[in-house]
């Protein structure tokens, strides 16, 4: 159905499409206000600080991930080292525990009055571990033999454990 408004609005349509574009459109420079020319300078001056925080942050990964290696190859380093140290620290034990078994039994063939004057020179603590090793009828023997102060203080120390 055509009508008056129809038809119109149909010339119009005509017109314009056979109207170049070029002269209706506008060849006026968009113009911008001093605030949004600000604004658009501080967005670039932030845009400018974000990336240069960015850059930063990279390098500031890169720097850590290079300090968590050295870690983490020091950490290497130390339990080896460690590993290392546990082991001879085992080994030196076991030549101790040798040692002094080989002292225990030396001791152990002493007669019980020689043994008392050594014992008497050492600590009580020192006279506690010997005795601890030694078979419990040589140590009966030997307590008395000792100085009466030294045997009561050793005697205190073996009933401690």
């Amino acid at each position: 159905m055509l009508n008056y408004k129809n038809i119109i609005a149909l010339c119009l349509l005509g017109v314009f499409a056979c109207y170049p574009l070029s002269v209706l459109a506008v060849d006026k420079p968009v113009m911008a206000d001093q605030q949004e020319l600000n604004n658009a300078a501080d967005i670039a001056r932030r845009e400018k600080a974000v990336v240069q925080k960015e850059n930063e942050l990279v390098a500031r990964q890169k720097e850590l991930a290079a300090i968590q290696g050295e870690i983490d190859k020091k950490l290497n380093e130390l339990s080896t080292v460690q590993a290392d140290i546990k082991t001879k620290i085992a080994e030196l034990k076991a030549v101790q525990d040798k040692e002094f078994k080989k002292l225990i039994k030396v001791y152990s063939s002493m007669s019980a009055s020689k043994l008392a004057p050594l014992l008497d020179q050492m600590t009580d603590d020192e006279v506690a571990r010997i005795l601890r090793a030694m078979k419990a009828d040589f140590v009966a023997r030997v307590i008395p033999k000792l100085a009466a102060e030294k045997a009561v203080r050793v005697s205190r120390i073996l009933g401690m454990f």
